[in-house]
């Protein structure tokens, strides 16, 4: 136990297999067996894979179970677009696609925003996304990315009565960024929202 505490200590925080079998002076593939051997005891949670570097979170203290957060969702339901987790999003209770993008919303980060527009064709619950982007006055934000969303990929339809409204206070997704692809000034008008997407971003997004 002594002598993986002190292994514990070496690495903990975040760490790549590289950097993990750097700190250890061992060789890569002992550094993933001894992650894989941690992550099984509850000292290391995982996050990445496929194209993303996987990272892994090592603690000195078991780490309780989480439930999936924003990213998690995110990267289940954007089949190219993954994002690497710059910090520990923990929920608790019911948390899914509506939940997800509410907060994707108000995070100012281009790649989360525009990774979250796949969760359009998973929205069950448009009442309660409704209510959700209300409480967080993020609804204009949603409903412009909505339509920016349904030019591009299938998605679920959004009622009618949630299309309704006056916007006359100008906001952005992200801060200073303005609508400049002709092909968003109508949704941009519409919402009264500032679109900092380009063509060329979206086909990277839907086409990987």
């Amino acid at each position: 136990m002594h002598d993986q505490l002190e292994l514990l200590r070496k690495i903990e925080g975040l760490q790549t297999v590289e950097t993990a079998a750097k700190a250890l002076g061992m060789k890569q593939q002992s550094a993933l067996n001894l992650l894989s051997r941690l992550k099984k005891q509850g000292y290391v949670t995982v996050s990445g894979g496929g194209r993303i570097k996987r990272i892994y979170k090592i603690t000195l203290r078991k780490q309780l179970p989480r439930d999936p957060g924003m990213f998690d969702i995110i990267n289940k339901y954007s089949p190219n677009m993954k994002l690497n987790p710059w910090y520990d999003h923990q929920v608790h209770g019911t948390y899914g696609p509506e939940e997800a993008l509410v907060d994707a919303l108000q995070t100012d980060s281009f790649r989360t925003i525009l990774a979250s527009i796949h969760l359009f064709n998973h929205i069950t619950n448009w009442p309660k996304l409704y209510g959700l982007a209300k409480q967080k006055n993020c609804w204009q934000k949603a409903g412009a990315l909505y339509d920016v969303a349904r030019m591009f990929i299938k998605v679920r339809k959004m009622p009618k009565k949630y299309r309704k409204g006056v916007w006359q206070k100008r906001i952005f997704f992200i801060k200073d960024y303005v609508t400049k692809e002709k092909q968003f000034f109508p949704v941009s008008k519409a919402w009264n929202v500032q679109i900092p997407f380009r063509l060329g971003d979206m086909e990277k997004t839907i086409q990987g």
